[in-house]
């Protein structure tokens, strides 16, 4: 058993949630039950909580901070301090850089395919985009957010709607205009988990633009050889080695995977849908700790 950084047997890991969920999701229920059979105590902790005190506990593992997109600063700044108490993961570092859909070009300048992207900075409207592109439909999105908010579908027949949405987003900051992906709708986006930077399982992941969609969000699926590689590539271009990072692929007409997503902050893993995985997830972070 690894011995903890404040001199006692026990390892303490903080498991970093939100106010909106302050006993964390079902997944990581999992991981403390997982971690608790290792000997180790880990337990919810609300990043926006001013009463926490960050420096008793070996590790900080980011875990369902869904509201920091919300919160950017605020966020960002709590992130800097934590990172001088203690061991966040992933690290700082990284999560800045994920923090902002920005590290979709560091991703695409690396040689890893990823969906393709106007920036909002480049082009005075939506219609300019779809032109250029030859896109018949869009997806507008912030370039900080999560959980799709925010997020809305363009056409050439809604050419009003796209350009309020537009200059609503652009008065925020960066906006992303991408062409939708048949492969969104079938077979649907698929999400592979990577736990210390080596792919643990994959699941579906459902269509948040598509409410009529009949694909089951965190079924298991098995990754083509080439979502396996694309992943992997995307998952080593990050600025640090990860403890857990989710990539979300979607291929296009050609059936070609390419990085819808790379979420190395607050995704859900989907350890239900692979038995084991909250055990290596576990044990991962055993691996960190000592």
């Amino acid at each position: 058993m690894p011995r903890s950084s404040r001199g006692g047997l026990e390892m303490r890991v903080g498991l970093v949630t939100w106010e909106g969920l302050p006993l964390l999701s079902p997944d990581d229920h999992q991981l403390v039950e997982s971690l608790s059979r290792r000997g180790v105590h880990a337990g919810p902790l609300v990043w926006s909580d001013p009463t926490v005190a960050w420096a008793e506990y070996d590790l900080v593992v980011v875990r369902s901070t869904w509201d920091y997109h919300r919160r950017i600063a605020e966020f960002l700044a709590w992130l800097a301090r934590v990172d001088r108490l203690t061991r966040v993961f992933n690290p700082a570092r990284t999560i800045r850089w994920n923090s902002d859909k920005t590290y979709l070009r560091d991703l695409d300048r690396a040689g890893v395919p990823t969906v393709p992207t106007v920036w909002g900075s480049q082009v005075r409207s939506v219609a300019e985009a779809l032109r250029a592109r030859g896109w018949d439909r869009a997806v507008l999105k912030p370039s900080v957010s999560a959980n799709a908010e925010g997020t809305s579908l363009a056409s050439r027949e809604t050419e009003a709607s796209n350009e309020d949405a537009f200059l609503r987003l652009r008065g925020r900051g960066e906006v992303l205009i991408q062409p939708y992906m048949p492969g969104v709708d079938d077979p649907g986006e698929h999400s592979l988990v990577f736990l210390d930077g080596r792919y643990s399982h994959a699941a579906v992941r459902r269509p948040a633009l598509s409410p009529g969609s009949v694909l089951q969000d965190g079924l298991p699926v098995h990754p083509t050889s080439a979502e396996r590689e694309t992943a992997e590539a995307a998952v080593s271009a990050t600025p640090t080695p990860t403890l857990y990072a989710r990539v979300d692929l979607v291929a296009d007409r050609d059936g070609r995977p390419h990085v819808n997503e790379l979420e190395a902050i607050e995704p859900a893993l989907y350890l239900g849908s692979d038995p084991g995985s909250a055990d290596r997830f576990a044990s991962a972070i055993l691996r960190r700790g000592r």
